[in-house]
């Protein structure tokens, strides 16, 4: 198990035929666990089993790479968990899973009911684990995104964000690919973009 904060650098694992980005959470709440899938052409999709403003629900990319296996809503031992699986392919740049709380909810942040998000490679028998010990406590922040799951040339990169939105937002983090003067010429970096989205219609 490979333990990751924000700011570490990132992980790379073998890649290998399917990737699962777990998230955990106390069942004391209903969280729900939704992923933005962007395209190596910069296009973004939504794997949700709900919608919003503009964006229908849908469980899987219309390629079948990306699919969310259901909501669980309240777990039982007092542990509740959703999952997504991935299938990399050379279309897809990057999965972002999110962690989301709805204001209907009601008080209660990622830090208090212990938001984590566990990524596996699989047959490589590789797991990496961003918990929640150092998550936001602010009651009025609803949605998390604990990492992200790069699908680079040979291997997945996986990157410690930790980045969450505005107090009392409802909308969805984006992904935008951005040209860096750092970089070599024609290359980009994969940047989450907070409250950019659109807005979630669940609950």
């Amino acid at each position: 198990m490979i333990n990751m904060n924000k700011g570490d650098a990132p992980v790379s694992l073998t890649k290998t035929a399917g990737v699962t980005a777990r998230m955990t959470w106390s069942s004391h709440t209903d969280y729900d666990l939704y992923a933005i899938v962007v395209r190596t052409n910069g296009d973004v999709e939504y794997v949700a089993t709900f919608g919003a403003r503009g964006v229908p629900a849908r469980m899987s990319t219309a390629d079948g790479a990306v699919k969310h296996l259901g909501d669980v809503g309240r777990g039982a031992q007092g542990i509740a968990e959703e999952t997504i699986e991935i299938k990399l392919n050379d279309s897809i740049r990057a999965v972002v899973p999110v962690a989301y709380s709805a204001q209907s909810n009601g008080p209660g942040s990622f830090y208090r009911y212990g938001v984590t998000l566990e990524i596996d490679n699989g047959a490589a028998g590789d797991r990496v684990m961003i918990a929640a010990e150092n998550a936001n406590p602010d009651d009025k922040v609803y949605s998390c995104v604990p990492g992200m799951i790069e699908n680079a040339q040979d291997s997945v990169v996986i990157h410690a964000l930790e980045q969450y939105s505005g107090r009392g937002s409802e909308n969805r983090p984006t992904v935008k690919l951005r040209r860096s003067s750092l970089l070599r010429k024609g290359a980009e970096t994969t940047e989450v973009v907070m409250d950019e989205g659109p807005r979630n219609n669940h609950k």
